[in-house]
C-alpha cells in the first residue's frame, strides 16, 4: 500500500515474544501498516555533512524562497537545492554522477529505495528552483556568528573586512552574451561579482552580481548594508569617492581605504602633521567629481558634498629578494582612524597589506573550488547567477571548516590549507551514509562532521609567514621567478598643498 494512502496505526502495547524486544523499529514493524512516527526514524533523519556545514536549517528555509512548483518529488525543492550545491563541491563532475553521490548522502529527505533520478530531471529541478532559493541559503549562512575569528582576522580591535570584486566565466551562448556581456577580445561572457569578506575566516559576509560592464562600485554600493560598527573596511583605489566615504562611517564602520597617488585624483590638502610622519586632510569634493555625479544621477543642479576630515598615511614598500633585485612601491591609504596613537602610521600601512587576503579568497573560489578554466554550468541568466550563489556558498562552507580548525589549533588561517579542507570534504560528504532500502547508518558510527574534523587535525599545519613576490602580469611571471622577499615600510610625507583655514575662504 502507498504510503499517501496508508491510514496511521497507534503502536500497540505488547508485541509477541521475539519480535523486537527493546527495538522501536521492531516494534512498529509489528504494528502492521501504516505511517511511521518521525521518533522511530531518528537514526535516519540524522544530519548529513553539507547541511552540518551549514547554518542550522538553511536548506530547509531557503527552499521555500521563490520555489515555483510545491509537488511531492524525489527531486522537490530541498533536494533540488543539495544537488546545486553537490554540483559546485565536485565541478568536475556530470550531472548523473552529482545524483548518484547526493543520494547516498546522510540525512537527505527522500524515502529509502527511491531511485535516482536521472541528469535531465536535474536540468527541470534546477529551472523549477530558480535562482532565489541559492541566494537565499548563501545570504542566510552568511550571516551566522558561530564561526570563530582565527588569530589575524582584527586589527586595532576591530574586526577586518574587505571589499573587491573579480568576474567568473560564463557558458558561452547568445542569451548570456545578451544578459551579461562579453569583454572586447573575449569570446565567453562574464558574470561580475563583487564580495565583502571577512578576513578572520576568509568567508563571504555579503556579494552583488552583475554584467561584466557594471562597475564594480555600483555593485558594491548594494553591499552597504553589510557594514556595521566594530568593523574596520579595506578597500583598492578604485572604490574611493566622497560620496562613498561621507556615507559608509555612517553605519559604524571604520574605513582603510588605498587612494590613487596622483596631486589631482583626490583633492585633499593638508591640515596637520602628526607626530607618526602620517597628516590629517581635510578632503573635498572635486569639480570632476560634482560633474560625474550630477551626470549619473541626471541632475545638473546637484549641491557640491560637504568637505571631511580624514587621515592620511604615505609610504613606500622597498622588496627585495633573494637574488637581489630590489623594487619600490608608493603607496597612499586615507583612513578614518585619526588618532595616531590608537593605530600607529607604520601599523596603518602594515594592515592595509592584508588586503590582499580577499585576492586569495578569490584564487580558491575560482581555481581551487571552481577548477581553473571551468565555466559555469548554467546556459540562462537565472541558472548563471543559481550556481553563482551556490558557489560562494560552498567557498564559505570550506572557509568555516578551516577557520574552525585554524582556530582549534590556535594558529592563523594560513596554517590551515584550504585546498586539503577542500579534498577532505570532498571524501567524507557520503561517510557513514545511511542503508538506502532501510535506511539505517551502521550501529556506532560517528557523525561525518567529527569524521572530517578528525581528518582534518591530522593534517600537517602549511607554513606560516611566508613572504615571497613573483612579476604581476602574465609576462613578468614568465621572466621573473617566485623569489622569497623581505618587506620594509618607509613613512614619507605627501607633499600637499596647505589647506586654507580662513573662515572668508
Amino acid at each position: 500500500m502507498s504510503a499517501y494512502l496508508a491510514m496511521p496505526v497507534p503502536v500497540p502495547s505488547a508485541v509477541p515474544a521475539g519480535q523486537g524486544d527493546g527495538d522501536p523499529l521492531a516494534v512498529r514493524v509489528a504494528a502492521g501498516p501504516g505511517l511511521w512516527d518521525e521518533p522511530h526514524l531518528g537514526e535516519a533523519r540524522r544530519e548529513g555533512l553539507v547541511m552540518e556545514l551549514l547554518a542550522s536549517g538553511v536548506t530547509g528555509r531557503a527552499a521555500a524562497a521563490g520555489h515555483r512548483c510545491q509537488l511531492d518529488r524525489a527531486l522537490g525543492a530541498a533536494m533540488t537545492l543539495l544537488c546545486v550545491i553537490a554540483c559546485c563541491l565536485f565541478t568536475g563532475q556530470g550531472y548523473d554522477l552529482v545524483l548518484a553521490r547526493a543520494f547516498r548522502m546522510p540525512g537527505i529527505r527522500v524515502r529509502p529505495g527511491t531511485p535516482v533520478p536521472t541528469g535531465a530531471a536535474l536540468s527541470q529541478a534546477r529551472a523549477r528552483l530558480g535562482e532565489g532559493p541559492a541566494r537565499r541559503a548563501f545570504e542566510l549562512d552568511a550571516a551566522r556568528g558561530d564561526v570563530p575569528l582565527a588569530a589575524g582576522g582584527t586589527a586595532f580591535g576591530l574586526e577586518l573586512v574587505i571589499f573587491d570584486g573579480t568576474t567568473l566565466d560564463l557558458f558561452g551562448c547568445p542569451e548570456l552574451a545578451g544578459e551579461f556581456g562579453v569583454p572586447r577580445l573575449g569570446t565567453r561572457p562574464k558574470l561580475r561579482l563583487v564580495g565583502l569578506l571577512q578576513a578572520g575566516t576568509m568567508r563571504w559576509k555579503a556579494a552583488a552580481l552583475g554584467g561584466y560592464h557594471d562597475a564594480e562600485t555600483a555593485l558594491a554600493d548594494q553591499l552597504h548594508g553589510a557594514l556595521g560598527a566594530g568593523q574596520l573596511c579595506l578597500a583598492d583605489r578604485y572604490f574611493f569617492s566622497m560620496g562613498r566615504w561621507l556615507r559608509l562611517p555612517g553605519t559604524g564602520a571604520h574605513l582603510l581605504w588605498r587612494v590613487k597617488n596622483a596631486a589631482r585624483s583626490v583633492p585633499f590638502t593638508r591640515l596637520k602633521t602628526l607626530k607618526d610622519g602620517s597628516e590629517l586632510v581635510l578632503v573635498r569634493e572635486s569639480r570632476t567629481m560634482l560633474c560625474t555625479r550630477r551626470k549619473e544621477a541626471g541632475n545638473p543642479a546637484l549641491p557640491r558634498l560637504p568637505g571631511t576630515v580624514a587621515r592620511l598615511v604615505c609610504f613606500t614598500v622597498v622588496t627585495r629578494t633573494r637574488s637581489g633585485r630590489t623594487k619600490r612601491t608608493a603607496v597612499r591609504v586615507l583612513t578614518t582612524l585619526l588618532d595616531p596613537d590608537e593605530a600607529p602610521a607604520r601599523q596603518v600601512a602594515a594592515c592595509y597589506a592584508r588586503r590582499w587576503q580577499v585576492e586569495t579568497a578569490f584564487l580558491h573560489l575560482k581555481k581551487t573550488v571552481r577548477a581553473a578554466g571551468r565555466a559555469l554550468r548554467g546556459r540562462s541568466p537565472e541558472l548563471a547567477r543559481q550556481e553563482a550563489w551556490a558557489l560562494l556558498l560552498v567557498h564559505n562552507m570550506i572557509a568555516g571548516m578551516a577557520a574552525r580548525a585554524a582556530a582549534a589549533a590556535g594558529t592563523s588561517l594560513a596554517a590551515v590549507s584550504f585546498t586539503a579542507v577542500l579534498a577532505l570534504v570532498r571524501d567524507h560528504v557520503t561517510a557513514a551514509a545511511r542503508c538506502q532500502h532501510c535506511g539505517r547508518r551502521p550501529a556506532g558510527a560517528p557523525g561525518p562532521l567529527a569524521l572530517l574534523t578528525q581528518a582534518i587535525a591530522a593534517q600537517p599545519l602549511a607554513r606560516e609567514n611566508r613572504k615571497r613576490t613573483s612579476g604581476r602580469t602574465r609576462t613578468e611571471r614568465q621572466k621573473q621567478a617566485t623569489e622569497e622577499a623581505t618587506y620594509d615600510i618607509i613613512i614619507g610625507p605627501s607633499n600637499l598643498p596647505k589647506a586654507d583655514t580662513n573662515p572668508r575662504t
